[in-house]
């Protein structure tokens, strides 16, 4: 017996060291990721001086960056997003002349980096006009809506009310989010907040007909089960301590095969994001740990809710989700339902 508790004693030891080796084999990998934001900022000086010249203006970009290092898969999804910002600023806010700023800092979570510009600002009032005559509330946010545009003509810049869409959307594939402040006469700013990295985050994981899927645990308030599930179906929403909620189950979302009978109940992850809180139905609750996502494309990447991949343990492939999409989803199942 003395012999087994000893030999139990050194498997844990041994599942101790591998812990740790792992944990700083992972940091030293993702420590390689990490570059200077600042070199990869500098081929934006040339695009501001073409997009200038080709629009007959003088506009000088500054770029302040400091020290500030982000994961190389940052930069290449954050490539597009700036460009088209760049363009918007020389075509719309810049008159004649003037200075388009790029600065960077750490805070608490990650990194956030402002672009703005000196120019006119953005014209409020043709934004909420534009806004009534689409019959959606007005707000600086409507820019960011697919086909959104004030432009009175269509240049090679812009005017096609595509773009800063597709803006918030490469932001919000980085876990990120992004910002409009406007004065007039005093200039746009924009501004996105990211996580250091975008390969591991910290993950909660849920089954939902034998799958597996994993939400960002920043993104989960509180976890819960089911009640009467046959009154709840009949309206779709939750009553969370006089709250009322909306909710979705992930198998109806993704077209999943019924619960097996021997599950005897639902539970539900109360998600949270910028557009609100919302309900998703699972089956099992598995845990929180810490998960390296990987980018999906091809279909999967236009599938609703669903932001990324993890390899798990068993080798299996779980899908993370998206907060925001669950909650739009959840939002527009009630309201389909009334």
């Amino acid at each position: 017996m003395r012999e087994l508790c000893a030999g139990d004693e050194r498997s844990l030891d041994a599942v101790r060291d591998l812990d740790r080796l792992c944990f700083d084999l992972q940091e030293l990998v993702m420590r390689a990721r990490m570059v200077p934001l600042a070199p990869a900022l500098r081929p934006f000086q040339r695009i501001v001086r073409d997009v200038s010249a080709a629009r007959g203006k003088q506009v000088s970009l500054v770029i302040e960056a400091g020290d500030v290092e982000v994961d190389s898969a940052v930069i290449e999804q954050l490539r597009d997003p700036i460009t088209h910002m760049l363009r918007n600023a020389i075509d719309h806010g810049i008159e004649s002349e003037g200075t388009i700023r790029i600065t960077a800092a750490h805070d608490r979570s990650g990194i956030t980096i402002c672009l703005s510009d000196d120019g006119r600002g953005l014209d409020e009032e043709r934004i909420a006009a534009r806004a009534h005559e689409l019959g959606i509330e007005a707000s600086l946010d409507v820019i960011f809506r697919p086909g959104f545009s004030t432009a009175e003509t269509v240049t090679e810049v812009s005017g096609r009310g595509v773009g800063m869409d597709v803006v918030r959307r490469n932001v919000e594939a980085l876990r990120g989010t992004i910002q409009v402040a406007s004065a007039r006469g005093a200039g746009t700013t924009f501004t996105i907040r990211l996580p250091l990295t975008v390969s591991v985050i910290e993950g909660f994981a849920v089954a939902a007909a034998g799958e597996t899927y994993v939400l960002p645990i920043d993104t989960v308030a509180e976890c819960m089960a089911m009640p009467d599930s046959a009154a709840a179906d009949a309206v779709r929403v939750l009553n969370l301590r006089g709250e009322v909620l909306p909710f979705l189950r992930l198998r109806n979302l993704f077209g999943l095969s019924s619960r097996t009978s021997r599950q005897t109940r639902e539970n539900v992850v109360i998600v949270q994001h910028d557009r609100g809180r919302a309900g998703i139905v699972v089956d099992e609750l598995l845990g929180a740990s810490d998960t390296v996502m990987k980018p999906i494309g091809g279909l999967l990447g236009q599938v609703a809710g669903v932001s990324g991949s993890s390899i798990l343990g068993n080798g299996r492939v779980a899908l993370v989700l998206d907060a925001r999409e669950l909650v739009r989803c959840a939002i527009q199942t009630q309201s389909a339902t009334q």
